[in-house]
């Protein structure tokens, strides 16, 4: 079985935490920091969507997965820009 990511390439998204912007631009940037936030409030939260993104292998299960974390950001007020809600699941 091949446990190896395929070449995914989604579209950044821009989230701000505290006084922070962050530009997520891949899979491993958002598993990342939902790891960094697991002691934080938010992070707590997430472990199931934290599973989906680690198991995320196949072109479908990726874009599931990040589909998936861009509506998590969105819930949770975390979306900075002009990007807004249409842009989620």
């Amino acid at each position: 079985m091949n446990t190896e990511r395929t070449e995914f390439c989604p579209l950044p998204i821009r989230i701000r935490i505290g006084h922070e912007d962050i530009v997520v631009r891949s899979l491993d940037c958002a598993i990342g920091l939902i790891q960094s936030l697991r002691h934080d409030r938010l992070g707590s939260h997430a472990e199931m969507l934290l599973a989906q993104l680690n198991a995320a292998r196949t072109d479908t299960q990726q874009v599931e997965a990040w589909v998936a974390f861009r509506t998590w950001v969105t819930a949770c007020g975390l979306v900075s820009g002009a990007q807004h809600f249409s842009q989620a699941a």
